[in-house]
């Protein structure tokens, strides 16, 4: 089956950073990325080039911040004061959360520095500003549910080797 609009594809995948080679993420250690082909749910460069692919194709794709996830915004690092974390139970140094922003937005941030009662959180991706370089597996190729489709994103179904 040919990866196209509207199929769940199924990755393995590494990702470096180009300049010094450090890995940044391994899909071994946090397990398959799943999304469906066209709907936004990936880097836009990444499913173009897996277009048209199958199940067992490998490649390796190198992207700039533009093609990837953007320059680094030091406008997105903000401080909160520790009693707009009310709800939650635990606040550590690591923990990510969603804001509400004010043009009605929804921002996902992680907690950068705590110090008494200011938090610190960055809204920047982690590998924002960085030129990377994704070394890819299509695992499988499959086509998505009606309620994926409903939903915009796939669900964890499994996978066969």
């Amino acid at each position: 089956m040919k990866i196209e609009e509207g199929k769940v594809v199924t990755l393995e995948f590494k990702v470096y950073n180009k300049d010094n080679g450090d890995l940044l993420e391994d899909t071994q250690d946090v397990g398959p990325f799943f999304y469906i082909q066209g709907f936004g749910n990936f880097v836009p460069a990444i499913e173009e080039a897996l277009e048209g692919q199958e199940k067992g194709y490998t490649t390796t794709i190198e992207l700039t911040p533009e093609e990837g996830y953007g320059d680094y915004d030091e406008e997105l690092i903000i401080e909160m004061d520790r009693s707009e974390f009310t709800e939650f139970e635990d606040i550590y140094e690591g923990l990510d959360f969603i804001a509400d922003m004010d043009d009605d937005s929804e921002q996902s941030f992680v907690i950068t520095n705590i110090e008494d009662d200011v938090i610190t959180a960055d809204g920047n991706h982690p590998f924002s500003g960085k030129n990377l370089k994704f070394d890819v597996v299509v695992s499988d190729v499959r086509e998505a549910t009606e309620e994926e489709i409903e939903h915009g994103h796939a669900h964890f179904h499994g996978f066969e080797d």
